[in-house]
């Protein structure tokens, strides 16, 4: 995020009002997918200059009376899409009776769809946030494709492939943490609670000589209380869901023959005596039940640089954290964070990325050296 960015966000920070009016403005006109009806017997230069509407229940629910068919794409206009690709898109419409035909390489998830399967997502999701959750309703309809294959497969974050396509995962977009992984030329690096590993793939990417991926086994351990389990909302993350991602970026990657990636099953209570030059912990610091530990552990395995992210409160005049009444995790202030990781050895913090909006929960990031 660039500093104009920081310096508006903490200005509207002071005004919540404004800063909510104009977060849904944004999100009602920028954000979301796009929708344009067409019928089949239209040319594909016709279709891709129609007007294009923002997915939701109204729009969607006055264009279908006319519409079986839709374009869609989270990108406005399509008017420099390709006629070829759209024409290899209709034919799986026409020709297999297909549902649902997408182009797998393709940044903004561009693809035809039938009012039978938004009649369905509707149901069951918020129309605006289609194809979000895409993995669990496939294999309800018939679906073809043209390049990657990405959607049979189950995953944590949205970020582009090698082949250009863009992965739709249960938490979003992902690219700005991949940002904090610098040039890991000669380097060893380590993912803790890596998901299907996009870091990983990164890090090889930027030259890293070695690179491994952590998960615990959800379906016999969890983070935080023996009773507590993933909310519903959220993707189950079954080893074996995880493994096929993995098999499918390391073939995205053109990685499998690379014997410098890895992947394996520990929690961070539990940790090898392995040390690698640069570890990487995003988003797993505020479910654990024994934080403190884990920045020990942290410090034991990493031989130069640690990064680590955590949902976080703002700073107050002390050390502050708090523990949600909601689902028990602590968050702590990025001040709180930095003295904890000095005084489990690291000998320079710098926090990257702060909280400033006060009462809210949000992203913290911190830098640390030994």
């Amino acid at each position: 995020m660039n500093n104009k960015k920081i310096l508006l966000k903490k200005a509207l920070s002071y005004f919540p009002y404004v800063d909510q009016i104009l977060r849904k403005i944004f999100n009602k006109y920028f954000n979301g997918s796009f929708i344009i009806p067409f019928n089949l017997n239209q040319s594909p230069e016709k279709i891709l200059q129609s007007k294009s509407y923002k997915l939701n229940k109204y729009n969607y629910e006055k264009l279908k009376k006319n519409n079986n068919f839709f374009l869609i794409s989270s990108q406005r206009s399509k008017i420099k899409y390709s006629k070829k690709n759209l024409n290899l898109l209709i034919s799986f419409i026409k020709n297999q009776k297909a549902d649902i035909a997408y182009d797998g390489n393709d940044f903004f998830h561009t693809e035809i769809v039938s009012s039978k399967v938004l009649d369905y997502y509707s149901k069951n999701y918020l129309i605006d946030n289609y194809p979000y959750k895409f993995f669990y309703i496939r294999k309800k309809f018939n679906v073809k494709n043209i390049g990657s294959e990405h959607r049979s497969f189950n995953f944590n974050g949205s970020f582009k492939l090698p082949s250009g396509g863009k992965t739709i995962g249960d938490q979003g977009e992902i690219t700005s943490r991949l940002n904090f992984i610098p040039d890991l030329s000669g380097k060893t690096f380590l993912d803790i609670g890596s998901e299907e590993g996009y870091a990983v793939f990164n890090a090889i990417n930027k030259g890293a000589k070695f690179a491994k991926g952590l998960n615990i086994e959800e379906e016999k351990e969890y983070d935080f209380f023996p009773d507590y389990k993933r909310p519903a909302a959220l993707t189950s993350r079954e080893r074996n869901q995880i493994n096929l991602s993995q098999k499918f970026l390391t073939k995205e990657y053109g990685l499998e023959k690379n014997d410098n990636i890895k992947f394996d099953y520990k929690n961070i209570y539990q940790l090898s005596e392995e040390k690698f030059d640069f570890v990487f912990c995003f988003g797993v610091l505020y479910h654990l039940k024994n934080p403190y530990l884990a920045l020990e552990n942290l410090y034991k395995i990493t031989n130069e640089t640690l990064i680590l992210e955590t949902q976080g409160i703002k700073n107050n005049n002390y050390l502050n954290a708090k523990i949600d009444e909601n689902d028990g995790f602590i968050r702590h202030s990025s001040n709180s964070l930095a003295f904890l990781l000095e005084k489990v050895g690291f000998r320079k913090v710098e926090v990257l990325v702060d909280a400033y909006r006060p009462s809210i929960i949000m992203s913290i990031v911190l830098k640390a050296k030994k």
